[in-house]
């Protein structure tokens, strides 16, 4: 053990610069590089790219396709044909899968061209090639940066609105569904609009116990049998842990520790959490959006549903929550909506499907896609 940990203080760490124009990706590449030991860069389009390159050389350069003034395509030419970086290696990663893009990738000089979404492991592996590659060094004699070959653990995710009536809930039970499907691991929604919920009965699940219970037990107790016992079967890989679909007594208070303990066994063990915490803000609901890796803050598109999300982006800081993990999310519940004004652009948009033609199903399930795409 002492071996690896000096053999740990001797590698070099390798410094990554992503140059993305959409915030929501910067930051959950740049969280999950920083989990996996790498120093990160950021640039917000290709200008600011390569001022960073130039101030900073990069090990590897990680850039998006589709950037406003000056495409990825451009800056890996750019790149390329400077004798002083052009030994850069570059990866494209792009939500675009259209073939004369890849192409077009891999003729201005990339080294890999990567299509959202992806695991986080397959981003490190990636990254951890083009690397070895670049520096001639054999994979079994090298391998400190690559993942081993454990269960990938999960995410805590929450999902809330200040304002009802904006679909939550239909929201949260459908990413569940499109995360285990997508990126192929297990979800688990965590009933938290209390006391009432709305997942179980949306889908017609009639629970025997519920999240305030399990909350009643004291966190060293708690297991992952412990708390299989409190869990409903929705469909393969997606899990339930309801609400109490009851009134409580007022002075009910929950233990947030155990909460913690349910949600660290359950990302230990590779589930990815997600948490409906509905649209009334109290202490409880803050520490759970405190605890989260990300918080999906939903808009209908509507003025009122937009100037409650603003506020509630603006009172991040006063409510103790980091503002950088608050992505909004636009779900059309009553229709399209237009000049939408929110002051943070959407991580995503789920179109309205109105007569649920194919098109539409179509454009709602690539919103969902969207979604998993900033998440994994």
């Amino acid at each position: 053990m002492l071996e690896d940990e000096i053999k740990t203080m001797h590698q070099e760490v390798r410094k990554i610069l992503i140059i993305e124009d959409e915030f929501p990706m910067r930051y959950l590449i740049e969280y999950q590089l920083k989990q996996n030991g790498y120093e990160v860069c950021l640039a917000k389009d290709g200008p600011d790219g390569l001022k960073a390159i130039a101030h900073n050389r990069p090990d590897v350069v990680l850039l998006d396709v589709m950037m406003p003034g000056m495409d990825g395509f451009e800056v890996c030419t750019e790149i390329k044909n400077n004798p002083e970086t052009a030994d850069i290696p570059v990866i494209f990663v792009t939500a675009s899968e259209v073939r004369e893009y890849r192409l077009r990738a891999f003729d201005v000089g990339a080294a890999e061209y990567m299509t959202k979404p992806f695991r986080a492991e397959d981003l490190v592996q990636q990254i951890t090639a083009v690397i070895e590659r670049q520096h001639g060094v054999d994979e079994e004699t090298q391998p400190d940066t690559a993942v081993p070959e454990t269960v990938q653990a999960g995410h805590v995710i929450s999902l809330f609105s200040p304002k009802g009536g904006v679909g939550v809930t239909t929201l949260t039970i459908q990413l569940a569904e499109a995360i285990a499907i997508q990126a192929e691991q297990p979800s688990l929604i965590i009933d938290f609009d209390l006391p009432l919920g709305g997942v179980a009965p949306m889908l017609h699940l009639f629970p025997r116990h519920d999240i305030v219970e399990l909350l009643k037990i004291l966190p060293e107790y708690i297991t992952l049998s412990t708390i299989d016992e409190f869990t409903l079967r929705h469909r393969d890989n997606v899990f339930i842990i309801p609400a109490p679909g009851r009134l409580m007594n007022p002075q009910t208070n929950l233990s947030m520790a155990a909460f913690k303990q349910v949600t660290d066994i359950l990302t230990a063990e590779g589930y990815n959490v997600l948490i409906d915490t509905g649209s009334h803000i109290n202490q409880y609901v803050v520490d759970v959006l405190a605890g989260s890796k990300l918080i999906l803050a939903i808009t209908s598109g509507q003025p009122v549903a937009n100037q409650h999300l603003n506020t509630f982006i603006e009172s991040a800081d006063r409510l103790g929550l980091d503002s950088r993990r608050i992505l909004p999310v636009i779900n059309e519940m009553a229709g399209p909506v237009r000049d939408i004004t929110l002051s943070r652009v959407p991580a995503a948009r789920i179109p309205y499907t109105g007569d649920a033609s194919e098109t539409k199903l179509w454009l709602k399930q690539q919103g969902l896609r969207k979604l998993v795409s900033l998440l994994y």
